[in-house]
């Protein structure tokens, strides 16, 4: 048996095992070895698929001895949020309500995997009904940190991160309403990104709110995401906000010739994405900027005085569309709930229409602000999250000369705007505390301009060399 195959990339095993030099059943067996061995530490499956994994990577097998070799995902273990639809198979939504939900249909982005060739393995853990930041599941138990198991992984896609920077799977489908794969991208020390608004569908996907809920993949580097969002990227008649926009080829992203970064301008905005900052966040986030500066990139500041006003209006979107989603639910099966999630879910009750029909309206005037910054710019760099990984339950940390509680520190506040405003934005790691726990930066590009948002992160990534570091890791 080869050694560490599952530290492996997607981008390094798939030639691998399209010359059959390694068997999707031997990386399966690895994968399911992995998942046992880090499964007690961090706690990032609610199913495990053993039985059908091992029998799908035979078939893959069998498939590629014949010469029937389906792309670079074939034979490639993956694992998805407990909020993908899975046909026979339990998808909880990591809540009671749902505990015993079979679906008798697959998600379209897992239908395309799967055609694909990949392996889907187990469905991770995450917040209840995605609904939170830090993966703290009061039904299936908190998510660890592989870094150090007793930090939050970052929610609400935290199993999914977290396999992810444990190796028990290759890559990982999240969502994204407010940062949710993102954050657990940054604080686990993996790539995610969330595309444009449209770009994935969300058929099969169970909602949070409707209007700003994406689908994305998380890997282990720039290059792994890409071939993901390759296959899960593309109109489906199923979902009404699915785009018919072109795909493009984001392998262009990755060519030599797109490895300088001359004749593209990255804006910075202090007063908002650089306050009240952890200092080390903020250093190792500096220190980026000065990289992305020897890459050939342009840096200016920008102003974006509309940001503040635009996450108040984003949480009254947020909370009138999950109590539409859960308003039979809290009547009928109330108790079943944790209360980290059901006092949030009642305040949507209380929107009166006007103010949410305001909201999307300002959401526009919004959209069109960020659209003339972007005649300035190419591309928004700015830390993921404010602060890194914090103990799980904590009430308190020491922050500046306070005692806070680090959730009031707004986890979502720096990744939320993307959401707002449908923009496409990766998180990719870009150091770490002394210790020793990841850091994240975000790119926000322009609508449906991932393949420059790919191109600039794999620049990063490439002259950082941190991505694919595996320093720290205890699990």
């Amino acid at each position: 048996m080869k050694e560490n195959l599952m530290k492996k990339t997607i981008q390094e095993l798939a030639p691998l095992i399209r010359n059959k030099e390694v068997s999707p059943v031997e990386l399966v067996n690895q994968c399911i070895k992995r998942i046992e061995i880090t499964e007690p530490n961090i706690n990032a499956f609610i199913t495990v698929l053993e039985d059908s994994a091992k029998e799908k990577a035979k078939i893959a097998e069998k498939e590629i001895l014949k010469g029937n070799y389906k792309g670079v995902l074939h034979g490639i273990p993956y694992s998805a949020k407990d909020l993908y639809t899975t046909k026979g198979v339990k998808t909880t939504a990591g809540s009671k309500i749902l505990s015993n939900y079979v679906p008798d249909f697959d998600a379209t982005s897992v239908s395309k995997l799967n055609n694909a060739g990949a392996i889907l393995v187990g469905k991770n853990n995450l917040h209840e009904f995605a609904y939170g930041g830090t993966n703290e599941n009061e039904h299936f138990g908190p998510t660890g940190n592989p870094w150090n198991p007793a930090m939050i992984p970052g929610g609400s896609s935290g199993g999914s991160g977290a396999t992810v920077a444990a190796s028990s799977s290759i890559f990982s489908l999240g969502t994204d309403t407010g940062g949710s794969i993102r954050i657990p991208a940054a604080l686990c020390g993996v790539v995610g990104i969330k595309a444009t608004y449209g770009r994935v569908s969300r058929n099969g996907v169970l909602p949070l709110s409707s209007s700003l809920d994406h689908a994305g993949p998380l890997a282990k580097t720039t290059w792994d995401t890409a071939a993901v969002l390759s296959v899960m990227a593309g109109y489906d008649s199923k979902d009404a906000s699915s785009s018919k926009k072109e795909v493009p080829n984001y392998f262009e992203a990755f060519t030599e010739d797109n490895l300088s970064l001359e004749g593209v301008t990255i804006g910075i905005c202090e007063e908002y994405y650089f306050e009240n900052l952890d200092p080390e966040v903020d250093k190792n986030v500096r220190e980026s900027i000065a990289l992305f500066k020897k890459m050939g990139a342009t840096i200016v500041e920008v102003e974006l005085p509309f940001l503040s006003e635009s996450v108040q209006l984003q949480s009254i979107l947020t909370t009138a569309e999950a109590y539409s989603y859960h308003s039979s639910f809290l009547k009928e099966r109330y108790e079943e709930y944790g209360t980290n999630i059901r006092t949030r879910l009642e305040m949507g009750q209380y929107t009166p229409a006007w103010a949410y029909i305001q909201a999307q309206r300002l959401r526009q005037k919004t959209k069109e602000n960020w659209n003339e910054v972007y005649k300035t710019i190419d591309l928004l760099l700015a830390p993921t999250t404010a602060i890194p990984a914090f103990p799980i339950n904590c009430e308190t940390i020491t922050f500046g000369n306070k005692e806070i509680n680090p959730r009031d520190l707004g986890v979502l506040a720096r990744t939320s705007p993307s959401n707002f405003n449908g923009f496409p934005s990766i998180s990719v790691p870009c150091g770490f505390t002394e210790s020793g726990l990841p850091i994240g930066l975000q790119l926000q590009g322009r609508p449906f301009e991932e393949l420059l948002v790919f191109r600039a992160a794999n620049s990063f990534e490439k002259a950082y060399e941190v991505a694919k570091s595996d320093r720290g890791v205890v699990v």
